[in-house]
């Protein structure tokens, strides 16, 4: 056999495994929409979400793990703080592609990410669009994060880094239940949302250190405690508008 002609037979065996890979990441994220698609709404609430307020969190002393699973391990949560979030979400990221070969321990367990701001940042997202772009992804290296950047002309943007900076979040969610995923895949760019749950350090089955979660709004590098400024949430109820799923 010639060298072509083995080369020829190379690439087509490339192709197919590429094509079986695309379709296994079809599959999969087919799949994991389709277990979360209908959720049941919880309660109705007329509480409106007021998207001025600050994050309320309260630190814990202390606290016993919380036993979890994910798509096909299981772990440990170790509250650090009673947390909840209300704003307005700008970025969303649940397309992890090829989950099952680019997947990490992370991933399993963190199953979508949203980027939230509140504040003055939140209310006329008319505004906020006007001045700042948002984009929420994952990267070939593996790393979930947020990028944000304030558009020209730049001597019009009304508010000043540190402000935005600190009135913005990357918020890692882990659903306590099925119910709550499929609320929190129903939440969609400029939604108003309040997310209520507790910041938690990841421990995997073997108690080694997975992920911290951030304990401030003001971090914003890797030399944080979150190593790279986002809060992990296991997410205990989420409202989006007057609908609350728990």
């Amino acid at each position: 056999m010639e060298f072509d002609d083995i080369w020829n037979l190379f690439c087509k065996f490339c192709l197919i495994v590429f094509i079986l890979i695309c379709i296994n990441s079809l599959i999969g994220d087919f799949l994991f929409r389709c277990k979360y698609s209908f959720p049941h709404v919880s309660a109705i609430t007329e509480e409106e979400i007021n998207v001025l307020n600050e994050p309320i969190q309260t630190n814990l002393a202390h606290s016993n793990g919380i036993p979890v699973y994910g798509e096909k391990n299981k772990y440990s949560l170790l509250p650090q703080a009673k947390y909840s979030i209300s704003g307005r979400v700008v970025a969303k990221n649940s397309n992890f592609w090829f989950r099952d070969i680019m997947r990490s321990t992370f991933d399993d367990v963190c199953l979508i990410d949203f980027g939230i701001v509140w504040g003055d940042l939140a209310p006329d997202k008319k505004r906020l669009h006007k001045h700042m772009k948002f984009k929420s992804h994952k990267t070939l290296g593996q790393a979930r994060s947020l990028e944000w950047r304030t558009k020209p002309p730049y001597n019009e943007v009304p508010w000043d880094f540190n402000y935005m900076s600190s009135h913005l979040s990357h918020t890692h969610m882990i659903p306590a239940n099925a119910n709550i995923m499929g609320g929190l895949l129903k939440i969609k760019k400029d939604d108003i949302v309040k997310i209520d749950g507790y910041l938690v350090d990841i421990y995997d089955s073997r108690a080694q250190i997975i992920a911290r979660t951030s304990m401030s709004r003001s971090d914003t590098n890797a030399s944080s405690r979150g190593s790279g400024a986002c809060e992990d949430l296991y997410v205990k109820q989420v409202q989006i508008g007057n609908k609350i799923y728990k």
